[in-house]
């Protein structure tokens, strides 16, 4: 292949390729000449002045494969002077730092192959040594963590009627957790703090003031009152909303606490078949197949308790996909717990209780329908990323990895 199509495929404009130094099944050496003559004195800023004074050892530079091979730059160490200023400088390129084996562009495939899975796949695609990916990898994620977090929390204070998400997850299930505050309308996660209870999040309120400039039209989070509390000290006017999925949750509990206590009353055979498909009962029996509604069928015929049961189930999906309005999703809560009432079962009756409790919250659904579905989606990239990662003890770094896991799409925009 001729010279001049190799230097249209490295497209680095300050350099000329002179000649193929070596080449083998899997690397390639390339001799590079800066395209210029002269270079502007660092002091002085003009290139008057300046002369050549001679060459040291070259330089080889790690590049982006070319024809699937590991390509090497070799470019002169070359010493400048300036006469005017008096003062010796070295040639400075444009696609590699000072002192640096590895280019900017080779640098920043490694890191974005790095975010998505881990520093050893990025090192085995790239053919380089492990211990020096990390660097890279450690190396460019506070930067890029900062840039995209500062992105995510101007939109944020931009964001017309913003919507926030508050939502916790584990860092060890049942002893520690961190909490997560996610911008649901601009898809990004703005910040991370440790802990989940009230203590943790007014410490937080005043060690960040820039929260309590955020004006939310609506905040989404599960039933803790913790969170409740806090949003309702930090952001008074904001409409409270409790997310869908938790809410809806304790209804399928209870349906599943009927479950038991009906499957200890029937026959062994009948009682094994309702354990194994007792998850047919959770969705909504629009989202089953034609089969599977057979088998729901045939569960709910082994008791009229269960059925019972499982229609308020269904009544209350119906609630939340078809009220029109506030007002009208206000009385059809109303009509949906005097439904439940009507069902002699314990478990229901405290599903009732806890629903009455949060009914503003529940029912504001409807003022600003709004979910933490995305949120959820979330912890699950931040529950791979620990694994991945074998929960780094650095705190500072960990934050920082979980910021850029979650808001990395921007990175494009």
């Amino acid at each position: 292949m001729q010279i001049q199509y190799i230097n249209e495929m490295l497209d680095l404009p300050e350099l000329t390729i002179s000649q193929i130094l070596f080449i083998s099944s899997d690397e390639l050496h390339l001799e590079a000449l800066p395209v210029d003559y002269k270079q502007a004195c660092p002091c002085c800023k003009s290139d008057q002045a300046v002369i050549r004074k001679g060459y040291n050892d070259m330089r080889k530079i790690r590049h982006l494969a070319v024809f699937e091979k590991k390509t090497y730059l070799c470019v002169p160490s070359i010493r400048m002077y300036c006469v005017n200023c008096e003062l010796g400088f070295g040639w400075v390129y444009d696609f590699v730092g000072p002192k640096q084996r590895y280019s900017h562009l080779f640098r920043s495939r490694v890191v974005a192959q790095a975010l998505g899975s881990t520093a050893v796949h990025s090192a085995r695609m790239q053919q380089a040594p492990i211990s020096t990916v990390q660097d890279m990898h450690n190396q460019a994620v506070p930067v890029l963590c900062q840039q995209l977090t500062e992105q995510a929390w101007e939109e944020a204070q931009q964001t017309p009627d913003l919507v926030l998400g508050i939502d916790d997850f584990a860092i060890k299930k049942g002893h520690t957790y961190n909490t997560g505050i996610h911008n649901l309308k601009g898809e990004t996660m703005l910040d991370l703090l440790p802990g989940r209870k009230l203590f943790d999040l007014r410490a937080y309120t005043h060690e960040y003031p820039l929260f309590r400039m955020l004006k939310p039209k609506a905040v989404v989070m599960d039933l803790a009152q913790a969170y409740h509390t806090w949003i309702r000290e930090c952001f008074p006017a904001a409409i409270r909303i409790a997310d869908r999925f938790h809410v809806h949750g304790y209804v399928i509990d209870s349906v599943q606490e009927v479950r038991k206590t009906v499957q200890q009353t029937l026959s062994p055979r009948a009682k094994a078949h309702l354990k194994a498909n007792h998850r047919l009962l959770n969705p909504p029996a629009e989202a089953l197949d034609a089969e599977n509604r057979k088998r729901l069928e045939v569960l709910l015929g082994y008791s009229s308790l269960l059925r019972e049961t499982w229609e308020w189930k269904e009544a209350f999906t119906v609630w939340y996909d078809c009220s029109p309005d506030f007002a009208v999703a206000k009385l059809g809560f109303e009509r949906w717990c005097e439904q439940g009432q009507t069902i002699d079962h314990a478990a229901v009756h405290v599903t009732l209780k806890t629903m009455r409790n949060w009914q503003e919250e529940i029912v504001n659904y409807h003022q600003c329908r709004w979910t933490n579905a995305t949120v959820e989606g979330r912890h699950n990239r931040i529950k791979a990323y620990q694994r991945r990662h074998y929960f780094t003890r650095n705190y500072g770094r960990y934050k920082a990895g979980i910021l850029v896991e979650c808001n990395r799409h921007r990175m494009l925009a």
